[in-house]
């Protein structure tokens, strides 16, 4: 018996039945199915479409089946058609007939769209705990082995010599933006679609706003067509499975050719490689290569979703139904690559001797150019010098470091006595002091950065978010920020940051833990102008979810008069002093706008 079955003269052939149904894997979402019924059922009686008595039954019905299912006694069959037919099948023989009651005023294409929001919604909490334990695998991994050195590569030639620890904090930087994604499309999900129908809106006086609240959604659809034809949100999951597989990808290629014996660079633990049936010796990279070979499946999952969505009039069709199984298998999959890659990365050992010896002598060229437009030449002409050089060792199997100061004369007069220096490859790594380098001094301290941002993560208490029951740190101090307009010699001063966002900017910074606002504003003042200040007015509180993109959305601006002598520190690599005509264009966070409404309250006829 099907739900629309009185409407046909004939039955529905056995071959229909099998090539037709999704009940084999969209029993995955029977806890969010039943989960999205009984907030729909409790709306139905607290708006006197049902009555509280029929209510009440149909709940305590729906989680008695949720319990079958999940103690492995109740019989999925064919026949049902789906995870919505099945589980209203099982009310109506528990129940009765107040179970046909429970599908008023929705529709399964309303139904099917919610039970997979609540699914990925769920799924993507999972996966950014995932990728939180994975950012701090890598964290350790980088900081036990601060001290490695190997080649880096570009069009995997030997280029410059680098960290072991500054390459695998490239992979922290992107499985960190991999978070970011995920926790983005949350936005996106967390729309409640139920009391669409089947794609009009119902007749009934239901209250929508009452089930996004029981279910936990921060939004509700605004348009029914578009509620039971979109499937964007589960594009733009996928399309996250996929970056972030990609990026894993990526990873296992690496440590494929790290750990052969060309390379040696790594040793893998036992327990993600197997053995050859035929050859005694072999230690083959399985996890990594099935790793790096199920990224095709999940890229072919995106595609696959996308090429179903391309043509599809409004509204819902049947072709939808081919979402689930992409979904639930680049979910699945994902999770598993993240509990093997949180498992294997710590069983990691570096050959640091080997990695060392691994780097060619010319893997300092670059330094050898720069030595040369030290001494005067431009870049362009170093290059041509010391690709000359580079030249006539290959071809007279001559050593860099061999050669004689007369000989590199002959190239250049510019050479000196200081030029074997150069030839250093722990010089060449300190010599890369730029933020981002791969000077161990900056590799630490972008350490110490990435600590500092885990732990305001980690500080604080978890309660499940009011809106998307996403966890969410509560902080006892809500980490605020601090700026500091300093009147200084007729201007005010502004400092160029060296670190991101990049931009001119006004000089502040965090609030310390316990910390009163003004004594943050006199210290940062302090730390990043070099002046000292005395802070004669509050401008406002700025908090905008986009003020600054690393999250920090709310300030204390204070106005200050500045004495001393000018000098950028800490986060400032310049500083300068500016009037009200010559702000500059580029201006980090929202710094242009507070400084419009700083000159809009004061507008002192010398700026």
């Amino acid at each position: 018996m099907k739900m629309w079955d009185s409407r046909f003269r004939e039955g529905i052939s056995d071959l229909m039945e099998r090539f037709s149904q999704s009940i084999s894997f969209d029993k995955k979402l029977y806890k969010y199915d039943i989960e999205g019924s009984i907030a729909h059922v409790e709306m139905l009686s607290k708006q006197g479409i049902i009555g509280k008595e029929e209510g009440e039954r149909i709940v305590r019905g729906l989680n008695e089946i949720k319990e079958e299912i999940e103690s492995g006694n109740f019989r999925f069959q064919i026949q049902d058609e789906d995870i919505h037919t099945a589980i209203e099948k099982r009310l109506l023989e528990k129940i009765g007939d107040a179970a046909a009651k429970l599908h008023t005023a929705r529709s399964r294409n309303d139904q099917i769209s919610l039970d997979e929001r609540l699914y990925l919604r769920e799924k993507s909490v999972e996966i950014i705990d995932g990728i939180d334990e994975l950012l701090e695998k890598i964290l350790e991994l980088a900081e036990k082995n601060i001290d490695a050195v190997m080649p880096g590569f570009t069009h995997l030639q030997h280029a410059q010599p680098i960290l072991f620890s500054h390459y695998i904090l490239a992979y922290y930087e992107k499985f960190k933006r991999d978070r970011e994604r995920f926790l983005s499309s949350i936005n996106r999900i967390d729309v409640m679609p139920l009391g669409s129908g089947a794609l009009a809106g119902t007749s009934f006086p239901i209250d929508r706003k009452f089930v996004a609240e029981k279910l936990n959604f921060s939004k509700l659809s605004r348009n029914s067509i578009d509620s039971v034809s979109d499937r964007d949100f589960a594009v733009e999951f996928l399309s996250n499975c996929s970056i972030f597989f990609m990026h894993t990808s990526r990873l296992c290629e690496d440590f494929i050719l790290f750990s052969s014996p060309e390379f040696g660079f790594l040793e893998l633990p036992d327990a993600f490689c197997t053995g050859s049936s035929m050859m005694p010796q072999k230690k083959n990279p399985d996890a990594l290569e099935l790793i790096r070979g199920k990224t095709g499946r999940i890229y072919g999952n995106l595609i696959s979703l996308l090429v179903t969505m391309k043509g599809l009039p409004l509204s819902y069709n049947r072709d939808l139904q081919e979402d689930k199984e992409c979904i639930f298998d680049s979910v699945e999959t994902t999770i598993d690559v993240l509990n093997i890659f949180n498992s294997l990365l710590p069983g990691i050992v570096l050959r640091k001797e080997r990695m060392r010896e691994a780097m060619d002598e010319f893997i300092v060229a670059t330094d050898l150019a720069d030595y040369l437009v030290r001494k005067g030449l431009s870049f362009r002409n170093a290059h041509r010098v010391v690709g000359g050089i580079v030249s006539f060792c290959e071809q007279n199997k001559r050593h860099l470091k061999e050669l004689k100061i007369d000989e590199l004369r002959d190239f250049s007069p510019l050479f000196d006595e200081d030029v074997y220096s150069v030839f250093d490859i722990e010089r060449s790594i300190e010599n890369r002091t730029s933020y981002g380098g791969t000077a161990r001094v900056g590799v630490k301290k972008i350490i110490d950065e990435i600590k500092r941002e885990r732990k305001i993560k980690e500080e604080g208490r978890i309660i499940g978010c009011p809106r998307c029951s996403y966890p969410v740190k509560v902080y006892e101090n809500p980490i605020p920020t601090v700026d500091i307009i300093t009147e200084f010699k007729g201007g005010i001063v502004l400092i160029k940051r060296r670190n991101y966002p990049y931009g001119w900017a006004i000089p502040g910074g965090f609030i310390g833990w316990g910390e009163r606002a003004e004594d943050a504003a006199i210290r940062e003042a302090k730390e990043e102008t070099g002046l000292s200040v005395e802070l004669k007015d509050i401008l406002g509180v700025y908090s905008d979810p986009d003020r600054d993109p690393r999250s920090h959305t709310l300030s204390v601006v204070f106005v200050a008069k500045g004495k001393g002598i000018l000098r950028a520190g800490d986060d400032a690599m310049e500083a300068a002093i500016f009037r009200r005509g010559e702000i500059p264009d580029r201006m980090a966070f929202d710094h242009k706008r507070i400084l419009g409404d700083y000159f809009e309250k004061y507008a002192p006829s010398k700026y």
